[in-house]
């Protein structure tokens, strides 16, 4: 008997935790929805002040517990994964910071727009085919063809494109929690998943409540921003008040994703525990480079506070611009886990 209550047990308690993740997920989702859905506007700035540079941080240290100290036969996935990042990171901000020069026509932006994108489609689609070289039984891979083909449709609808990233970027965080789950809390999955398989519940809901609502004031430059980054100037035919939530919604999933579910779920993404680091831990390893960068990283939440302080708009524009960077560096770590 002793026996028998030593099995069920664990059982017992893993279906309790996963029960109180699924409870206290969907509340979550359902008080965020209903907040950002009476006050978008003010929502999206005390949720970009908040979490934006805690968020970045926190995705920071996860990656450094995941870079192997020593890459093996993953030298030219991880070379090209480096490399992409900062050649890409570097173009979109040319394309950002130059865009507005009387020198460039608007035919000539969106090329670049364009050529950037293709750039971007192709390494993930690189990405992809290096890492489905690494795993046993490699037959080929679509993923290389795939690319061009998306390249193609991203040239044929370039705004639609630029704004399908803005949307799905809150989803990579997601993404990742999925993978992680999988490995550390394997018996999180099920309840995980259908906490997921709520978050479309909760976009119809709010499309139902809001897509006939009027815009959203556009009485000052931060509004206007607000609304344009939400796909107000391209999707036209829907409130600026559903874009504005759904987008603040999605992105408050994705800052809860990075800056609590992920350290629950994977104790080396715990800030403090620098024993996690292979670069910082190991024998051969950078600890005073690894120790500096995770300062300089902290110092700069501090300084984006400041910013965000003094001058919020400014400090927004120039935070989107080089979040970029942010955003490529996450393809290369979703790609190996995948």
């Amino acid at each position: 008997m002793q026996k028998v209550e030593q099995i069920a047990a664990p059982g017992t308690a893993a279906a309790g935790s996963s029960a109180a993740l699924f409870a206290v997920s969907v509340a979550f989702c359902a008080v965020a929805a209903l907040a950002i859905g009476g006050f978008p506007l003010q929502a999206s700035i005390l949720t970009i002040f908040l979490f934006a540079g805690v968020h970045n941080f926190m995705e920071f240290r996860y990656f450094l517990a995941r870079m192997p100290l020593v890459w093996g036969r993953s030298t030219v996935y991880y070379s090209v994964a480096i490399f992409g990042t900062i050649a890409l990171t570097a173009g979109y901000l040319a394309i950002y910071f130059l865009g507005g020069n009387w020198l460039w026509s608007l035919v000539s932006w969106q090329t670049a727009v364009s050529g950037w994108n293709t750039l971007f489609i192709l390494w993930v689609g690189l990405l992809f085919h290096l890492r489905a070289k690494q795993k046993p039984g490699y037959e080929g891979s679509p993923a290389m063809p795939v690319a061009f083909f998306v390249a193609g449709v991203a040239w044929l609808a370039p705004a639609y494109w630029s704004i399908s990233l803005v949307y799905v970027h809150p989803l990579i965080a997601l993404w990742f929690l999925d993978r992680q789950i999988r490995r550390t809390r394997p018996e999180w999955l099920s309840a995980y998943r259908l906490v997921l398989a709520s978050v479309p519940l909760f976009l119809i809901g709010l499309w139902a409540a809001l897509s006939t609502r009027p815009d959203l004031p556009a009485d000052s430059a931060l509004f206007w921003r607000i609304a344009q980054h939400a796909g107000g100037g391209i999707l036209p035919g829907l409130s600026t008040h559903f874009l504005v939530t759904a987008h603040v919604f999605l992105e408050t999933l994705h800052y809860a994703a990075w800056i609590v579910l992920i350290p629950l779920v994977d104790r080396r993404a715990i800030p403090w525990r620098f024993g996690s680091i292979p670069l910082f831990a190991k024998k051969n390893g950078y600890p005073k480079l690894v120790a500096a960068g995770v300062a300089l990283s902290a110092f700069l939440v501090f300084v984006l506070w400041a910013g965000f302080s003094i001058d919020y708009s400014t400090t927004r524009d120039i935070y989107f611009a080089f979040a970029i960077a942010h955003v490529l560096a996450e393809f290369p770590f979703l790609v190996k886990m995948s």
